[in-house]
């Protein structure tokens, strides 16, 4: 669309000049173009630059063909005030646009054209008259009654161009284009809404209006048109048309308030789109995404009941894998104590019998070395009453030789270490036998446990002799029943570990004591302790700290079933560089089951 028109009533014949008004007039019809269609901020920023410059571009080629033909000074004067005021106002709309885009106004544009058209058939063409026909510019007049026809032609032209645009574009585009006056009454509806409406091509009434829209929607549309009539506002709304053969037409609608410049309400004008095909789509759509939302709902829910059932089946296998971990370990443990077992009782009873022949042989040979002794005491009496000089000579050099004083002496002490000895290996053999209990059932039994420890500690001194200072703090214990070759057990795992976690030198401390109805024992030592994040794992089968190699992770998982299966508890207290405890709880009467 234009707002002004370029014809030969325009035309004042300066080539140059005539040119570049034509060129001026088509940057104005395209920055009203742009902000009609809504173009974007910098479109209209660019064609508002290019207007500024073409502007001063044409003034300053005006100014150059005035001076050259020596033109009236005073003429001149207000004909460069003209442009200055022009190229001002321009550069002011320069400013506020870069800020806000709305400053182009429907004002400034009849600025613009008002401006442009009495610019044109006043000042430049006196300029034009003066410079062709080489008169004073001041004595020349214009008819100002052919200069309001002029410009009132060319308005009403561009008028009729822009009416007839928008009635071609509106008659031929696929939307419904209407126009209301301030009562709400249709007074332009294209040939789309005619059709859409049902309703004959001739300005309907409202009533004709308001019955082609659904019962249900009439009061919503009332009320939206009303509102945007009295906020001077625009609004987008949908309703439903129903005709009478009760088809339901959807329509979106958009539309804006028409308003004078005295600022009363005109009438509203909008578009409108038939979106029936889109709702049903949408309503199809939303069929089937409840249909879909049903299926994932069913599928979800036998997903989870399936992966319930893996859940369960996966820990039950995990159960079963570990019941199976822990028996194959009780199992490897167990065989592998009944080995030792065997071995130490093997190796006992093999001892004993020439332990046996020893000490009785040391206890023989101890009343032979007495008799000797007393009769070499009648001996050396004798000396005293003997004359044979030569006999004696040779008695006392022997005895010096032998140093038979020292020989006397240490003869008995020999006895008395050889002794001792034996009846340590005796107590060796005793405590292996004691470990090994082969002589017994698997039985529970009263017993003492202090015996137990320190037959332990006998069995694992080697282990602990060279590293470790045994500290012993008993208290006042009764027995217990338990199974007392499975807890000697448990003391050998834990004395180890605790020699194991002594790197140099340092002290095992043994605390017993009794709590309520328990008993308990404490294995503390000052090695290099457990770390946070693995005491939680501890106990459980083939978990070791220790070097590959070092160990099977194996002893304290036993020695943890073993405190179980008495109903007892195992507790672990451990800070790294300072030392580990264990304290094990018994129950004083044996477990619960063993009693029923």
């Amino acid at each position: 669309m234009a707002i002004l028109n370029w014809n030969n009533q325009l035309v004042l014949g300066i080539e140059s000049v005539d040119k570049q008004h034509k060129h001026l007039i088509d940057l104005t019809n395209q920055l009203d173009e742009a902000v009609a269609i809504g173009a974007d901020r910098d479109t209209i920023i660019k064609i508002v630059n290019g207007l500024i410059d073409y502007t001063v571009y044409h003034f300053q080629h005006e100014d150059q063909l005035m001076s050259a033909a020596n033109f009236n000074p005073t003429m001149h004067a207000i004909h460069d005030a003209e442009h200055k005021e022009f190229v001002a106002k321009m550069m002011v709309v320069q400013l506020e646009v870069q800020a806000d885009i709305n400053a182009i106004s429907v004002d400034l544009m009849d600025y613009m054209v008002n401006w442009l058209y009495h610019h044109i058939l006043n000042t430049d063409k006196k300029m034009a008259i003066s410079l062709i026909s080489g008169i004073d510019a001041a004595q020349i007049s214009i008819d100002k009654h052919e200069h309001s026809e002029i410009i009132q032609s060319n308005l009403y032209s561009a008028l009729r161009e822009s009416e007839s645009r928008f009635k071609e574009l509106a008659e031929n585009i696929s939307a419904l284009i209407w126009i209301t006056n301030a009562n709400h009454v249709p007074i332009f509806c294209n040939h789309f809404w005619f059709a859409t409406f049902n309703l004959p091509p001739d300005i309907p009434s409202r009533e004709q209006w308001l019955n082609a829209i659904h019962p249900e929607d009439r009061d919503k549309v009332t009320q939206t048109y009303i509102r945007a009539a009295e906020e001077r506002s625009k609004f987008k709304i949908q309703y439903r048309l129903l005709s009478t053969d009760g088809k339901i037409t959807w329509i979106y609608e958009t539309a804006a308030p028409r308003v004078r410049k005295n600022g009363s309400f005109a009438g509203l004008m909008g578009c409108g789109m038939d979106i029936t095909s889109q709702k049903q789509a949408e309503t199809v759509l939303a069929r089937s995404n409840l249909q879909l939302e049903e299926e994932v709902k069913k599928r979800t829910r036998e997903l989870i009941k399936t992966n319930q059932t893996l859940e369960f089946e996966k820990n039950q296998q995990l159960l079963l894998n570990t019941q199976l971990q822990e028996a194959q370990s009780h199992l490897l443990q167990s065989e592998k104590m009944a080995s030792i077992g065997q071995l130490a009782a093997g190796v006992a009873h093999e001892i004993n019998n020439p332990i046996g022949y020893i000490n009785s042989n040391l206890t023989s040979l101890k009343n032979y070395i007495d008799n000797l002794l007393a009769l070499i005491a009648l001996y050396e009496k004798s000396e005293a009453t003997s004359e044979n000089i030569d006999q004696l000579a040779q008695v006392k050099a022997f005895k010096q030789k032998i140093d038979l004083e020292f020989l006397k002496t240490d003869v008995l002490d020999l006895l008395e270490e050889s002794h001792e000895g034996a009846t340590r290996v005796k107590k060796i053999i005793q405590d292996l036998k004691d470990f090994s209990h082969l002589d017994s059932n698997d039985d529970w039994q009263w017993t003492n446990l202090h015996a137990g420890l320190e037959s332990t500690l006998n069995i694992v001194n080697n282990e602990i002799k060279y590293k470790a200072k045994i500290v012993k703090a008993y208290g006042d214990l009764p027995e217990v029943k338990c199974l007392p070759h499975q807890l000697n057990q448990v003391f050998m795992n834990l004395l180890i570990n605790a020699a194991h976690a002594i790197e140099n030198e340092g002290t095992i401390t043994l605390r017993t004591g009794t709590e309520n109805d328990c008993a308990w024992v404490e294995i503390s030592d000052t090695g290099k302790g457990i770390a946070a994040e693995h005491q939680s794992k501890i106990f459980d089968p083939f978990f070791t700290t220790k070097p590959v190699g070092k160990g099977t992770g194996l002893g304290l998982s036993v020695s943890y079933t073993i405190i179980k299966k008495h109903q007892g508890e195992i507790q672990l207290t451990s800070q790294l560089g300072q030392g580990t405890t264990f304290r094990i709880i018994l129950p004083i009467a044996g477990a619960i089951l063993e009693n029923a």
